[in-house]
């Protein structure tokens, strides 16, 4: 009904209404509400939107840390010993296949308990999945020790920088706290499951700022270069707030989902390990993809290259970051609307995604013209980044924030055969372009162009299966 601006009799113009002021108060009270829907609604959008508020904050915090580290290892140990330490970290990130995808199973399947309110269901899949990370990590921890002290560490990182025993002394510290970094971190796992992904990303932010401090208490007070202790440091600093927060939420919000041996039902591994494996197989076939891809550049072009690569990584990986900020809370919404039968909001959602993924694209183009500028102002003229690394790894992320929507749909909903069969044709076609491209170049790049061969597959098949499943047409290998 229209408002009526009739004036009062005895009184022209002081109460004289204006249009423009009940326009100006419907949308000052449209944003109250919106602001109020995002801070206390309890909508599946609501919770996602709060999340990425949370997470913007706080990826900044670890982003800006991630950037003050390089020149500062960089001054504090040499070009050499940074590209060891970076080829360390790929090749133990190798170990993390034998969580055998538990994580992301248990992620799945407690979500889908939550969205139908089972408490003793969810506690179940917390308990089990905690008792058997333990039982296989514990066995890796145990047979890695054994192995250790017969592994010549120079060989395998082409290196004579550092002595055989402060290698042995380093991987030990390293792999220890790596090992059960992969336990605790589960509680960050029973936050993303919650729609509470911003707590996981807090626990980064403030292990890289205990780190930063520490490093630089480190580079004041003791010899240059002890690669060794840097590394226990940057490493055990995670997994000390991983466990104080486990012991926070299971004696708080998470009290009802607190790990007992009565909880513990190894049939339920069934479901976990049916979904987990899939994560499993894809975890495998994403390490050999990128976390190789360091020992090959160290193997065909030394050490140094290694940094090289990393710093064009490092700097095209921002918006990519950025990108899944957004979408880390929505796997865990998607597994909700999906078992929920909510197609009307994954259709907006995804959507809304692809206006976004423009956006990226956008300022990925303009990080390639001022990337030269950007890498002297951080690094100075130490390292020279050529410009077709720089070209090619713009690609790369391009390729990766396109990708992101579709491979978190696809996640969420758990349909992941055929994702499986076509990363396998990935890897091999990866393997045989390290061989041609490898040897040809002279640099990284060669290696960079055999990773993004895989993605190609992808770019081609998960938009197709996500528009199948989204249009209720998907049939066989696609709804698998």
């Amino acid at each position: 009904m229209q408002r009526s601006c009739a004036k009062p009799a005895g009184n022209r113009y002081k109460n004289r209404c204006k249009p423009s002021d009940t326009t100006t108060k419907r949308n000052m009270i449209a944003i109250k509400e919106h602001l109020s829907n995002l801070r206390k609604g309890q909508s599946r959008t609501a919770k996602a939107s709060r999340q990425i508020v949370y997470s913007f904050f706080l990826q900044g915090i670890g982003i800006a840390v991630s950037l003050i580290y390089v020149p500062l290892l960089l001054n504090y140990l040499s070009q050499e010993k940074y590209g060891i330490w970076l080829t360390l970290s790929s090749i133990l990130s190798w170990f993390s296949f034998f969580n055998i995808g538990l994580g992301y199973g248990m992620r799945n399947k407690l979500t889908e308990a939550n969205a139908k309110g089972d408490t003793v269901l969810g506690r179940k899949y917390v308990s089990t999945t905690y008792a058997t990370l333990i039982c296989i990590f514990s066995a890796v921890l145990l047979v890695f020790h054994i192995i250790n002290p017969f592994v010549n560490w120079n060989t395998v990182l082409n290196t004579k920088t550092i002595s055989g025993y402060d290698l042995y002394l380093l991987t030990s510290v390293v792999f220890t706290f790596f090992i059960i970094r992969f336990i605790v971190q589960l509680i960050g796992i029973i936050y993303i499951a919650d729609h509470k992904s911003s707590i996981n990303n807090f626990i980064t932010a403030a292990s890289n700022l205990l780190s930063l401090a520490a490093i630089l208490v480190l580079m004041k007070y003791t010899a240059q270069g002890n690669l060794a202790l840097l590394g226990s440091i940057i490493t055990i600093m995670p997994v000390l707030l991983f466990i104080f927060l486990s012991i926070y939420a299971f004696n708080n919000q998470y009290r009802h989902l607190k790990p007992s041996i009565k909880f513990i039902d190894f049939k339920l591994n069934k479901g976990v390990t049916s979904l987990g494996a899939k994560f499993f197989l894809l975890q495998i076939m994403g390490i050999v993809l990128y976390s190789t891809s360091s020992i090959f550049i160290s193997q065909l072009y030394g050490p140094k290259e290694v940094v090289v690569y990393n710093l064009a990584f490092k700097y095209f990986q921002l918006p990519t970051i950025v990108n899944s900020i957004i979408m880390a809370p929505l796997w865990s919404a998607v597994t909700d609307a999906y078992v929920k039968d909510d197609f009307e909001w994954l259709k907006k959602t995804m959507s809304r995604l692809k206006f976004l993924t423009l956006g990226f694209f956008a300022v990925i183009i303009v990080m390639i013209f001022v990337s030269n500028y950007v890498f002297k102002l951080w690094i100075g003229d130490k390292i020279q980044v050529p410009m077709h690394l720089t070209l090619l790894m713009a690609l790369y992320n391009a390729m990766a924030i396109y990708l992101a929507p579709y491979s978190f749909f696809i996640n969420g909903t758990g349909k992941l055969k055929l994702t499986i069969l076509y990363s396998i044709v990935g890897v091999i076609l990866y393997f045989i372009s390290i061989y041609i491209f490898g040897n040809y170049f002279t640099d990284s790049s060669g290696v960079l162009i055999a990773v993004l061969i895989p993605y190609v597959l992808s770019v081609v098949i998960q938009p197709y299966q996500s528009k199948r499943i989204l249009a209720k047409k998907a049939t066989g290998i696609l709804l698998e």
